[in-house]
């Protein structure tokens, strides 16, 4: 018999198998409250619920877990873990504190396909799917078993959530139905899939979305993304208009700097040109995180660039990497602990 998953189970769901088993149907919301609001996951410690019914969870129900095979602590207090899946591969999250910020950045694939030509992770290839409730056991994990505060959560880890939108979407409902966080502090970022772009922009919760542009010049962009062979700038310029639009929300762009590759005069004009409306967006600038083997270097020209970002008009923060000497920054996974 193949068991359920009890992390996949809706209180319904619940119900109704603790009803089968001759229950009253108060037993499943707390089996719920212990799972959910305390981060109680072994029947065992669940100690109000009759022994015979904490066997039966145990006997019927597949609880699995992550198991940590290791972990690194950078000198800014980020945390790296990589875990091994309950169905396969292993996948790294990263923990960053910052002031009251504690930031939890998570993956939704094991590698990733689009060989984004400055990411490590991207070297790796795809190896499968992660499923919606080991996406969401990454984030309870660190919340509940490791005892880490959790106020933020990115889907920025390894894969491209877009390309493994039912899962992602799956995580993100559990996020905020069962972790209880509010969808303004969730972000998910994506080098741009415009189906993708255009499903999420039909769904209600306030979620935070980010593009990661890296080049408003197609060419250039194309070097470092192969994926931008396929999908043009302006297609994705489209869908991210209309998310715009219906969402009545600004969108982020990322963008890596590249020292003398997409740092200059025209490529900071080509950004400038790109957002107008109906897309509206800020951008986050972000200094690059060297990957061994890889030729690129950080940029040395950040301070110009946001100045002629800013003239522009455009809203445009720096964001400073975090973890980089554990390997945990932007565009380092790649299960290599330093």
């Amino acid at each position: 018999m193949v068991r359920m998953i009890l992390w996949e189970l809706s209180q319904e769901d619940l119900e109704n198998w603790v009803v089968s088993k001759g229950y009253p149907k108060y037993r499943a919301h707390q089996i719920w409250g212990w799972v959910w609001n305390k981060g109680v996951s072994y029947p065992g410690q669940m100690t109000d619920l009759p022994l015979r019914l904490r066997e039966k969870i145990e006997e019927e129900l597949s609880i699995p877990h992550l198991a940590l095979w290791h972990e690194a602590i950078s000198r800014d207090g980020t945390r790296k873990f990589l875990w091994h899946m309950p169905e396969g591969g292993s996948i790294e999250s990263v923990w960053m504190p910052h002031s009251n910020r504690y930031t939890v950045c998570i993956s939704s694939q094991v590698g990733c396909s689009l060989n984004c030509q400055f990411c490590a992770t991207g070297r790796l290839g795809l190896e499968r799917q992660l499923k919606g409730y080991e996406i969401l056991l990454q984030v309870y994990t660190i919340k509940y078993i490791l005892r880490l505060p959790v106020t933020h959560v990115v889907f920025m880890g390894m894969g491209e959530p877009l390309l493994n939108y039912s899962a992602v979407m799956e995580a993100m409902e559990g996020l905020t139905s069962r972790l209880r966080m509010s969808p303004r502090r969730i972000t998910l970022s994506t080098v741009g899939i415009p189906k993708g772009i255009l499903r999420l922009a039909g769904r209600k919760e306030p979620f935070e979305l980010a593009f990661s542009l890296h080049s408003a010049i197609p060419a250039k962009r194309q070097q470092l993304i192969p994926l931008a062979a396929h999908i043009s700038l302006e297609e994705i310029r489209h869908a991210l208009a209309i998310y715009c639009q219906k969402r009545r929300d600004w969108v982020t762009l990322e963008y890596i700097l590249l020292d003398g590759i997409n740092d200059g005069k025209e490529d900071a004009e080509a950004l400038l040109a790109f957002v107008r409306p109906p897309l509206y967006a800020k951008v986050n600038l972000l200094l690059y995180n060297p990957v061994q083997g890889l030729p690129f270097k950080p940029s040395s020209r950040v301070v110009s660039f946001q100045k002629q970002l800013l003239r522009g008009g455009l809203i445009t923060t720096v964001r400073r990497s975090r973890g980089v000497d554990i390997g945990a920054g932007c565009g380092q996974l790649a299960r290599q602990f330093i």
